[in-house]
């Protein structure tokens, strides 16, 4: 199905089906999110932007907007809002029965050309999902109101000082009291995002021994004695206000873990495909904005008596540029599609391993354009004001999505040694068929 022509038409700065181009993927209620998105965003963070960063923060009163105007249920939910959640208002007024993992990708495609807005949401969109999906009907009731009308904030703090990637060697500890009532937490957790401003923590500790079986969910109320926060100043995401926190002998109700004890280790693991394709999500959107600006300067610029992309080797980066940026999201729409068609167990058993190598492809696709453009943009790619800021401010912050999620090496090795098991896995399925 063709639809009309939306957004710019330079190449390869919107997706194809935004060109008026046949999809599989995309119905009428897509093409109304876009565009609902797109105006919430042009209206809302763009003129706010520069401001926003310059005061190193969003204000409160424009996350309480987001309440109103039905961002935070999308933001939580992923590819599926609960039918539950019918109360809480969804942008474009999308029915919570219809949303899928193609309304979760223009949603976040849309809001991400706003860049400074998403950096608000990061705590939501991972550290929701583990309650929604695992917490106690009394901890839903309980928490998830309040975080979904923008009265509270969550955030996810897995990773400490000496525990990133490697998960399953945390040591922030969260032993039971004598009479199993509470746990008393001690440890640190270090970069987490959205932490300064959060109310309460999707924390990962340690519950039994060594290793994976001894870890566990524990949501761990921001107020309480013993939790101490300090703000982390990266050069990337100001605004996602990185935090180092402490605890210290911090008692927390038992009723606030989340699955079972001991148990929580592939929920994390679990957690994190849905986080790896949202960072692809972003990394996407931010090539595509480069690109738009790039092309805009390139035709524009005049050197050595003609215009850049007059110049040979300047039409060469932007074939390859956008060869990469059509490659990834091609890849992304698979694999949407696959997880669409899947339930939340069968996708993260089959898919963990290649929604790691995906977050990696976005990473380096990302960063490559970005280079790219600073090139062909020169001093103004470096500038952050003028026709290259926004070139300057991803090419800044596109390490902010290479880093958080995994690592390219540690994702790298997961997506073979996750392949590998897939293919025994059907090896021994085939076998027993013949």
């Amino acid at each position: 199905m063709t639809s009309e022509q939306f957004g710019s038409t330079l190449p390869w700065a919107e997706p194809a089906w935004y060109t008026g181009r046949p999809s599989p993927y995309y119905k009428e209620s897509h093409r109304h999110l876009r565009k609902t998105v797109r105006e919430w965003v042009e209206t809302n963070v763009v003129p706010h932007v520069e401001s926003w960063d310059a005061a190193g923060e969003v204000p409160k009163s424009v996350y309480a907007q987001c309440a109103r105007d039905g961002l935070l249920a999308p933001a939580a939910a992923g590819r599926e809002i609960p039918e539950d959640w019918r109360s809480y208002p969804i942008i474009g007024g999308i029915k919570p029965e219809e949303w899928d993992g193609f309304h979760d990708l223009v949603f976040w495609d849309e809001l991400y050309r706003g860049g400074a807005i998403s950096s608000i949401f990061v705590g939501l969109t991972v550290g929701a999902p583990p309650l929604r999906l695992y917490g106690s009907p009394f901890l839903k009731e309980k928490i998830l109101p309040d975080i979904l009308n923008g009265k509270t904030r969550i955030c996810l703090a897995i990773t400490e000082p000496a525990a990133g990637s490697d998960v399953r060697n945390l040591t922030t500890t969260a032993e039971k009291t004598p009479d199993g009532k509470h746990y008393i937490v001690n440890g640190e957790k270090k970069w987490i995002t959205n932490g300064i401003f959060s109310d309460f923590f999707m924390a990962a500790v340690r519950t039994g021994g060594a290793g994976a079986e001894g870890i566990s969910f524990l949501l761990i109320p921001r107020h309480s004695e013993g939790v101490k926060c300090r703000k982390i100043e990266i050069g990337a995401g100001r605004l996602s206000a990185t935090t180092y926190i402490t605890f210290e002998d911090v008692k927390v109700d038992a009723s606030y873990l989340v699955g079972k004890e001991n148990g929580g280790f592939g929920l994390i693991m679990g957690n994190f495909n849905h986080e790896r394709i949202w960072i692809a999500f972003q990394a996407l959107r931010g090539a595509r904005l480069c690109l738009e600006d790039t092309w805009a300067w390139a035709m524009k610029r005049e050197v050595f008596g003609k215009p850049l992309i007059e110049q040979p080797v300047v039409r060469h980066k932007f074939g390859l540029m956008g060869k990469k940026v059509e490659e990834l999201h091609a890849w992304i729409e698979q694999l949407v599609y696959e997880l669409d068609h899947m339930s939340h167990e069968e996708g993260n058993k089959r898919l963990g391993g290649t929604t790691a190598l995906l977050k990696v492809e976005a990473g380096m696709t990302g960063k490559y354009v970005a280079d790219e453009c600073v090139k062909i943009f020169g001093g103004l790619g470096l500038t952050k004001t003028g026709q290259g800021a926004r070139v300057e401010a991803i090419s800044r912050g596109v390490i902010g999505l290479i880093v958080p999620g995994g690592s390219e090496d540690v994702m790298i090795d997961l997506g073979v040694r996750e392949a590998l098991k897939q293919s025994k896995t059907m090896s021994k399925a085939k076998a027993s068929r013949l």
